[in-house]
């Protein structure tokens, strides 16, 4: 009992009014995603691992371009001549 209430406390804290509100909003979840074919949620899918490689692939680079920017920023060493 004092599981269920501490569920329905958190639940509360979080906009759902308690357990069967929660399980409506399962059921109204359930019947949006049952309007979306497996073939479109795979190409969804497909298309967000696409996006997260791309932003993998970016991140890499500004890395590369920030460790360039620091090295260029150095001072030449004492002694050198610059041309």
């Amino acid at each position: 009992m004092r599981y269920y209430g501490e569920l329905g406390r958190r639940l509360t804290q979080n906009g759902v009014r308690g357990i069967p509100d929660l399980l409506a909003l399962h059921d109204q979840i359930k019947r949006a995603l049952d309007a979306f074919s497996r073939q479109e949620i795979g190409w969804a899918a497909e298309q967000t691992q696409r996006l997260v490689e791309v932003l993998v692939r970016m991140d890499a680079n500004l890395a590369a371009l920030r460790r360039l920017k620091a090295a260029l920023e150095q001072p030449a060493p004492a002694g050198s001549t610059a041309s």
